[in-house]
């Protein structure tokens, strides 16, 4: 299988060539166009076809879809082009055994390879930095794409460094990385008037990904549904 990721940076997709039994597994509605020797099919949550209903209501909880698309050559020399839903880079991240990764909500958009996808609990700091209560975690030898808003910049960090990032920026980090939530400023005010409020503090060792722009909230009831989900 191999892959290249076109018209970066703001209008990106990604073109796979496949041969016969190579699947891509990547989020609904993400397909834009594919040969006539691909097959879809769909699975729940994780992407794993057979796994229960409660796969996919675990993955709802991280903030993505319930379900997952399989696509899958048929034979020899097939093309598949996917498109994430924002405007922005697709980040290509290679995944090797006993690698895992933490994705915040809506950024993942698809994987090959051997990988496993579940939920985790983020804990009350994930409501407050809008992270959300749980993020989706991606573990074992593949290749993971993620989907950005703007443009993707990356820090890795040594034993013990510390790196702060507004957390609506956040996109993706190595589950090495400690991470809390703390205010931006050391007085309260500061903090509130600023703008900051709360922000992410990672300490290493691990690799911090995140973006430079961020989607409209979309008003404040969708805000609150964020933080609670």
């Amino acid at each position: 299988m191999n892959f290249q990721i076109q018209c970066a940076p703001v209008f990106s997709v990604i073109e796979f060539q496949l041969n016969s039994g190579e699947q891509v597994i990547a989020q609904p509605d993400s397909m834009v166009s594919m040969t006539s020797g691909m097959r879809i099919r769909a699975a729940t949550g994780t992407g794993v076809a057979g796994r229960s209903w409660r796969a996919g209501f675990r993955s709802l909880l991280g903030g993505e879809s319930f379900f997952r698309a399989i696509f899958e050559a048929r034979r020899d020399d097939q093309v598949l082009l996917l498109a994430p839903d924002s405007y922005g880079e697709i980040l290509s991240i290679a995944l090797s055994e006993g690698d895992s990764m933490f994705l915040t909500r809506g950024s993942y958009l698809a994987h090959t390879g051997d990988c496993s996808l579940d939920i985790r609990y983020g804990g009350m700091k994930g409501v407050m930095s809008k992270t959300g209560l749980f993020l989706l975690q991606i573990t074992g030898a593949g290749q993971l794409f993620c989907q950005t808003y703007g443009a993707i910049r990356e820090r890795v960090l040594g034993e013990g460094e510390k790196f702060l990032v507004d957390n609506r920026y956040v996109v993706a980090f190595s589950s090495s990385l400690q991470y809390e939530l703390v205010r931006s400023s050391e007085r309260l005010t500061d903090s509130f008037f600023s703008g900051e409020g709360f922000i992410n503090r990672f300490t290493g060792p691990g690799r911090l990904l995140y973006q430079t722009r961020v989607k409209p909230s979309g008003g404040l009831l969708r805000l609150l549904f964020s933080a609670v989900t």
